[in-house]
């Protein structure tokens, strides 16, 4: 067994804070388990964050996002719940990275981690992990041994993520040809959402930490971030009753109510509410329809996404605004033929979710093998030549 060394022998933690620079990476850019960034358009954010350079090791703190790490190649600046270590004198970057994508600074962080709503890995206790305390030419060999091997693996991770876009692609295409065109091909004539709900409304976040609640007695409370096109039976926080009662803008919606996020990184995002909850300002709610199934006014608002976040205006962060969505047209065929679309898009998604979640299992295999394989390299267990 090779001796090993504290983690802060081998990287420093970057703590200075920085105004954003041109390249920015928040946690949403860093694809889970494989090291590297998302493809496309980075989201943005106006906060400061920690300054990085070309050789540093990002990795995210908050325990869902402890298995997001990256090898930067290029000088930016990290998001707040990103830790930005530095290679010590000697240590070379792409076997730290590896030390860090392992399994077992993973699961180190996860049982190092700290808070009960939004639990985090800190410096104080990750500093400890034992690092083998290897030299340069076996680091290389290491670091270039896991390069050629997690390659193949990402290759396949990436024709498995090929093939979730294109079953996610087929899914919009189902939803906006049965929403949209009668089976003539017509479409269905169109009306305002304003027509067809007795009330839109939006929410809000208490200032006041006494308006939070951590029993079951509190209020489910709905963040943007939790709007994922899936049922939201129970949320991350829940506020007091007193908040509803001194709070006008916090006002609870009912179950059956149909959500959608406004803005930020997660604009035009779905929910379904199944049980009674207030919301946060970043959410819109759909609640009492008139002459409107909810569930098929729910896939209406799916398949028009793309359009709908097309109007939204503002700058840095653009914004979907009450009006817009008070004004939004949406197909409108009888009740009764709105039930039956629902039907068949329900039997029709349920198979391709099906199929999605096939490919989300074999995804999860390969994760799992790169960071069991990283972890035994690393670590001694197995040899390189």
């Amino acid at each position: 067994m090779s001796r090993t060394v504290p983690f802060w022998s081998v990287a420093s933690l970057v703590s200075e804070s920085a105004e954003p620079l041109e390249f920015q990476v928040s946690l949403e850019d860093i694809v889970s388990g494989v090291g590297r960034l998302v493809e496309g358009e980075l989201s943005h954010y106006s906060a400061k964050g920690t300054p990085f350079s070309d050789g540093d090791i990002l990795f995210g703190k908050l325990r869902p996002y402890l298995a997001k790490y990256w090898l930067a190649d290029r000088v930016g600046t990290a998001g707040g719940d990103i830790h930005v270590y530095r290679p010590s004198e000697g240590v070379l970057p792409r076997f730290l990275s590896y030390v860090v994508g392992s399994r077992d600074f993973v699961k180190y962080a996860e049982a190092a981690s700290k808070g009960t709503k939004m639990p985090r890995a800190e410096w104080i206790g990750l500093r400890e992990f034992r690092v083998p305390d290897f030299d340069l030419n076996t680091q290389r060999a290491i670091a270039d041994f896991l390069d050629h091997e997690t390659s193949e693996i990402d290759a396949m991770i990436v024709k498995l993520d090929d093939l979730a876009e294109q079953l996610d692609s087929r899914k919009l295409s189902v939803i906006q040809r049965q929403t949209q065109f009668r089976t003539s091909g017509e479409r269905w004539e169109t009306v305002p959402t304003a027509h067809l709900f007795d009330s839109i409304g939006s929410g809000t976040t208490p200032k006041e930490r006494e308006f939070y609640s951590d029993g079951e007695d509190g209020i489910a409370w709905v963040t943007s971030s939790e709007l994922r096109e899936k049922e939201i039976l129970e949320t991350n926080q829940r506020v007091t009753r007193a908040a509803v009662d001194s709070i006008s803008s916090l006002r609870i919606h009912p179950s059956g109510s149909i959500l959608i996020a406004m803005y930020g990184a997660t604009i035009g995002r779905l929910g379904i509410l199944k049980t009674d909850a207030t919301l946060n300002q970043a959410c819109c709610a759909f609640s009492s329809p008139r002459g409107i199934n909810p569930t098929y006014f729910y896939y209406t608002l799916w398949g028009q996404r793309n359009d709908i976040i097309r109007q939204a205006v503002g700058g840095g962060q653009p914004n979907i605004s009450q009006t817009i969505l008070r004004r939004w047209r949406v197909p409108h065929p009888p009740v009764d033929a709105q039930m039956s679309i629902v039907a068949v898009l329900e039997e029709t998604i349920g198979r391709i979710d099906a199929m999605l979640g096939k490919v989300a299992d074999l995804k999860s295999l390969l994760v799992e093998r790169r960071a069991a394989l990283i972890t035994d390299v690393v670590t001694g267990k197995k040899e390189v030549a």
